[in-house]
């Protein structure tokens, strides 16, 4: 089973574990109602901006082991993204941009192996550039225009030109999943 949990304190009668399903949770009250449902569970605090879960619990009655096997089970039950195991620590909106990002990946990828030497841009080649644009300006939220990624298709554009279009879209990609990468590492460090 993997784990859904890190335990951050334990002292007998209290533990704080960094849940990160909770960040994706909106029903934090039903969560604290039924782990405090449970006989021996005295007090939950939950506090989704940090992934936090404080649970205050009566040694006598209930032991650690028992809470954390309730805690494992809930949350491994209830997470329905594909993504979790991969991607844990990311927040949803990163989720679906690293996600349009590796559907651009593999379009640029197939657009380079159906590329045959010195042809006219196709088809694909067009969608490939119209993907890689939609992903990259579809992430972020202020300044979108300052961005590494649009600046460096701007600039690959200008020095490549036209004929070099899936090389473009293939620079412009490649910056865009290390801006990902980049904004992924800021979260985790700010978790």
């Amino acid at each position: 089973m993997d784990a859904t949990f890190t335990i951050i304190h334990d002292i007998p009668g209290r533990l704080r574990l960094i849940i990160p399903a909770l960040y994706d949770k909106k029903d934090y009250e039903q969560i604290n109602q039924m782990f405090s449902s449970i006989k021996g569970i005295e007090q939950v605090r939950i506090e989704p901006i940090i992934q936090s879960m404080v649970i205050s619990y009566n040694q006598e009655m209930i032991n650690k082991k028992n809470i954390l096997r309730f805690i494992s089970l809930f949350f491994k039950q209830t997470r329905f993204d594909p993504l979790d195991n991969i991607m844990v620590n990311f927040k949803p909106n990163q989720r679906k941009d690293f996600l349009r990002s590796l559907v651009t990946g593999i379009l640029l990828l197939v657009a380079y192996l159906n590329k045959s030497s010195g042809s006219v841009p196709g088809m694909l080649d067009y969608a490939v550039v119209i993907s890689t644009a939609y992903t990259v300006l579809s992430h972020g939220e202020n300044h979108k225009l300052r961005h590494p990624d649009v600046i460096t298709g701007i600039v690959s554009m200008l020095s490549l030109g036209v004929g070099n279009i899936l090389h473009v879209a293939m620079v412009t990609w490649a910056v865009n999943a290390l801006e990902l990468l980049n904004d992924a590492n800021k979260s985790k460090v700010l978790l």
